[in-house]
């Protein structure tokens, strides 16, 4: 009773920690949940919409980061097929590592809650996101963002702020906050804002989306979070664990005052000298460094000096107006563009933005080349089909050094994906091949996804792709006064890398002159205001203007027909039963004609294939060969049921080799047509080698393309096929009677043999029902001695409750049942 007790007294205690509150966004509810699931984290919180439910944890590990360059955060984002009810396709059928689409939305989780954590945090905090259930209409992303920001809300963590998300997306032609994802039409903007309408993180794509519906998007944004972050405090004022207190190091302070009077001077000369290029200015500042921990008698945290430069630099910058390289802040830096690059390949440029180099280059391809997701990634709306793809890559070499890691990284799929959504929406919707563009980074110093989108805007034009118009891009920086942010700040145009180092905003705007194709707002302070970021997107616009200008320059329009190195792409129109004839044997003789001429060969549909061959010339010898290859094995048709007459070459097991014609090809006709009765071999049909019968016509197979012969019908069966041959002369009339009699004979065997057969089957029919019956009469029987042994024990407990006297028990059994023997009842004493 007290355990019954205790358990009570625990679950109660247990249920008064569960707590969950809710929000209205749009047409949809959220409800917030905590301390049901997952309690061992530091916080966690389980977001719902719906019937979808996203779980986020945050964890920390409280030992302290010695040289964290920034904040220790680590955000990651892995969907499931199980949240969709799908087993995963992969061979070992199990959640194997994040696909491209987690990478990207972590990322975007990471750029929205990254700003708000204190600056001065040294602990590694980790940040794990989990669909637990996903409906067609759920956006993961936007519960994994809001899920995200409350687990860190209620965590230990401390912020400067809760922060929330919502998604703005064209329904109808009308702006709507969290519209289901098939809804969506044109563009769609993931926004996260805080307390004060402060915009944290924008992520944007659209078909050339005008200023004025960008404005609108942001204003309903704004209007969008505060009922999420107001449903953030109620549960962290309620649930919330308290928040570890930052502590002043004064260590660090001391350090930074000698490093202050020991580097100044030469770091704002450096900072200053206009002739410097990134590689002379990071040598220098590197020697400063080194001469400064040489002259310390305590080496300093290497971060320290690092953080010493850019607040000198952005002191600088807000001081004079004037750039580190000369430029006013709205300034470009000198554009250089080359297309057509290598005549061998089909499309390519060369964009130069200063120091940031990038050579784009097309490649075309058969739409089977296309990229095809697995159906649970679709489910899941974790990737989806799509004929362009843009690829990314950032070597070592344009930093002057060593790759990191082999294969591609978390930064080069965000680029890549960035650069490829200001892309994407100016491809003609109508287009014969699959394109893509590969974006190689060669020279880095600031920008280069967007260098990218302007690269393979270029090379579009020039492998001759019809754009609705050209794209370019550019990324605005920020620099505030740690002071007054809201009020004192710099908005820098074309930011060079050492400005996105030091800066505070890293916003990429890409677009055409008819509006904006993507954006990718990436901050460092606890949101930027109303006003800065209209103004931060009026500079962005102007600068995609100048930067296509610069574009119309040199590429004004595009090529007007391909060059002669694109695949030459045909479709031809084949009989199902001959496309048959190519892809039989698992594709042998289209492996064998691809081998031959490197022409690739395709099924489009049932009646066409699909030739894609890298010039004219190696088409025309595959159609030949094609041509060749169902010429020889053409069979000429006739109408269906056509009487023919034809030759027996052969008898197999499985029925007759026949021939049409002389030399012609044989064909196998199955002892099911043979005769109207069932025959094991064609040899009970009394048809021989060499004879001359009568076959019907039923066509081709519509899969196979095999041809079907019949004499089962009526007038095609054997005897009546004899019988129209030819009248035998006299001196063959014997051979003709014994042929008869052969064949009387044989049907005479074979209806004995069916009669014997049935004779068995109805023996053995009888034996079954005999021996169903004599199993139900031992039913029966064991039915009634089951009856009295009942009476018969019923009858002795009715005497010993009265009092009488018993008889034996085995005279009293005698008695009641008789001579039966071996009964249950007798069993029993």
């Amino acid at each position: 009773m007290l355990n019954i007790l205790r358990h009570a007294r625990w679950r109660a205690r247990l249920l008064q920690r569960f707590a969950s509150t809710s929000c209205t966004v749009g047409h949809s509810e959220l409800v917030l949940r905590t301390n049901e699931i997952a309690r061992f984290a530091d916080g966690s919180a389980v977001v719902e919409c719906g019937d979808s439910s996203v779980l986020a944890t945050c964890v920390t590990k409280y030992i302290p980061d010695i040289d964290p360059g920034g904040i220790p955060l680590n955000v990651d984002f892995q969907r499931s097929a199980a949240a969709v009810g799908r087993i995963p396709t992969n061979y070992l059928r199990r959640e194997l590592g994040q696909s491209d689409e987690d990478i990207l939305t972590g990322r975007v989780i990471d750029r929205a809650i990254r700003p708000m954590i204190q600056s001065g945090w040294v602990y590694s905090t980790n940040i794990s996101i989990k669909p637990l259930a996903l409906d067609d209409e759920g956006d993961g992303v936007i519960l994994g963002l809001n899920a995200a920001a409350c687990a860190l809300n209620l965590s230990s963590v401390p912020l400067i702020g809760p922060v929330a998300g919502v998604r703005v997306g064209m329904v109808d032609g009308k702006l709507q906050l969290n519209p289901a994802r098939a809804a969506i039409e044109g563009m769609s903007m993931v926004f996260a804002g805080t307390h004060g309408r402060k915009t944290v993180m924008i992520e944007m794509e659209g078909p050339q989306i005008p200023s004025s519906i960008l404005e609108e998007a942001f204003d309903m944004g704004l209007d969008g979070v505060e009922n999420v972050l107001q449903a953030m405090d109620r549960l962290q004022k309620a649930h919330g664990k308290p928040k570890t207190p930052i502590s002043v190091d004064k260590e660090q302070i001391k350090f930074m005052k000698q490093i202050e009077n020991l580097a100044a001077d030469r770091i704002e000369y450096i900072l200053t000298d206009q002739s410097h290029d990134k590689t002379s200015r990071d040598r220098a500042i590197r020697e400063v460094e080194l001469d400064v921990l040489s002259a310390m008698p305590v080496r300093p945290p290497p971060h320290l000096f690092h953080k010493y430069v850019k607040t000198r630099l952005r002191e600088l910058s807000l001081q004079s107006g004037i750039r580190c390289d000369g430029r006013r802040h709205q300034d470009f830096r000198p554009i250089s563009i080359q297309v057509d690059v290598y005549k061998k390949l089909h499309g390519s440029s060369l964009f130069q933005r200063g120091q940031t180099q990038v050579m784009s280059t097309v490649t075309f391809d058969s739409p089977a080349s296309a990229f095809h997701p697995d159906s649970v990634s679709q489910m899941l709306g974790a990737q989806q089909r799509k004929s362009f793809m843009l690829h990314y890559e950032f070597p070592g070499f344009a930093t002057n050094e060593f790759n990191k890691g082999k294969g591609t990284n978390r930064r080069e799929i965000g680029h890549g994906f960035l650069a490829e959504k200001s892309l994407k929406h100016v491809i003609p919707e109508e287009f014969p091949y699959a394109i893509r563009v590969s974006s190689q980074v060669l020279e880095s110093n600031g920008s280069s996804s967007m260098a990218s989108a302007c690269s393979g805007s270029l090379a579009l034009y020039d492998a001759g792709v019809e754009l609705k118009a050209p794209v370019a891009g550019v990324a605005i920086g920020l620099i505030t006064d740690s002071a007054k942010p809201d009020d004192k700040y710099l908005l820098l145009t074309d930011i060079l890398g050492i400005e996105d180092y030091a800066g505070d905003m890293d916003f990429k705007i890409a677009g055409t002159s008819n509006g904006f194709t993507a954006m990718q707002m990436d901050i460092k302070v606890p949101g930027i205001t109303r006003k800065q970021l209209s103004e931060a997107v009026e500079k962005g616009k102007q600068g995609v203007e100048y930067v296509l200008d610069k574009m119309a320059e040199v590429q004004p329009k595009p090529r007007e027909k391909f060059k002669e190195t694109v695949p030459v792409i045909e479709t031809m129109q084949l009989e199902p039963y001959k496309r048959a004839i190519i892809f039989r044997n698992q594709g042998f003789v289209a492996k064998a004609i691809e081998a031959e001429t490197r022409v690739r060969i395709s099924a489009d549909d049932d009646s066409h294939i699909q030739l894609v061959a890298p010039s004219r010339e190696r088409l025309e010898k595959a159609k030949e060969r094609l041509t060749s290859l169902l010429v020889e094995t053409k069979t000429e048709d006739y109408d269906f049921g056509k009487l023919l007459k034809a030759e027996v070459v052969e008898l197999v097991d499985r029925g007759l080799v026949i021939r049409l014609q002389s030399g012609g090809p044989t064909y196998l006709m199955p002892n099911s047509q043979l005769s109207s009765t069932p025959i094991k071999h064609p040899s009970a049909t009394g048809i021989k080698v060499g004879q001359k019968v009568t076959v019907q016509w039923l066509g081709r197979d519509p899969r196979t393309g095999a041809v079907r012969f019949s004499m089962r019908m009526s007038n095609a069966d054997p005897a009546i096929a004899l019988s129209m041959e030819p009248q035998a002369s006299p001196a063959n009339s014997d051979s003709a009677m014994e042929a008869e009699n052969l064949r009387l004979q044989q049907e005479l065997k074979q209806s004995q043999a069916e009669i014997s057969r049935l004779r068995n089957q109805n023996n053995l029919y009888f034996h079954k029902i005999n021996q169903m019956k004599a199993k139900e009469a031992h039913t029966q029987e064991e039915l009634v001695n089951l009856r009295r042994a009942l009476e018969f024990y019923r009858d002795a407990a009715e005497k010993q409750l009265k009092g009488q006297p018993d008889e034996p028990l085995r005279k009293r059994q005698r008695l009641h049942f008789g001579s039966i023997e071996n009964t249950d009842a007798m069993q029993l004493d």
